[in-house]
């Protein structure tokens, strides 16, 4: 049975995928587990490839796409020749969102430029002692001191954190209650 959710673009972009990978990653993937993560310039290739900016919004300089399903064509094709493409997951599945989401109007039109061609690559810090990735259970504290902040905490783990740029870091800014622990 052939499967609907897929469109021709779609389609196109998973040949261009398979493609890439085919040239790209697998000829050189055993090295790549060898170090424990592909090497920088390789999220260079991706940015200029494209795939980091397939869901910023256009005024960003990304393609302003709302669905994830090219982001699954990417997973499938890496599943597919059994390869990753290190850090990306989490710089587009997991940081992305918060970016745009919480990011102020002048961040964003700093970092997603970046952001996008792969020149700077984001991490996420928000495993902690204790409470795992439990986000109700976040004991990190971000205290406003002026135009700052002073944190104040313990991760556990830097996930993307090898080749990262920035890492985005997950605290609580105001006291912890029963109320927002549910």
């Amino acid at each position: 049975m052939r499967r609907t959710v897929f469109n021709e673009d779609h389609e196109a972009f998973r040949e261009t995928i398979r493609e890439f990978i085919a040239a790209e990653v697998a000829p050189v993937y055993e090295e790549w587990e060898k170090a424990g993560h592909p090497p920088r310039g390789f999220y260079n290739k991706l940015g200029e490839l494209g795939v980091f900016g397939i869901q910023v919004p256009e005024e960003y300089g990304g393609a302003g796409e709302t669905s994830f399903k090219y982001q699954l064509v990417i997973s499938e094709e890496c599943a597919r020749a059994g390869v990753s493409f290190g850090g990306y997951g989490v710089h587009v599945n997991l940081v992305l969102p918060y970016l745009l989401k919480y990011a102020s109007e002048e961040q964003k039109k700093r970092w997603l430029p970046d952001f996008i061609s792969g020149d700077m690559m984001m991490a996420i810090a928000m495993t902690e002692p204790g409470t795992g990735s439990d986000l109700a259970g976040i004991q990190t504290t971000a205290k406003r001191d002026g135009d700052h902040y002073i944190l104040n905490g313990a991760k556990t783990f830097i996930t993307g954190g090898v080749l990262a740029d920035r890492v985005l870091i997950v605290a609580r800014t105001s006291p912890a209650t029963a109320e927002n622990r549910r």
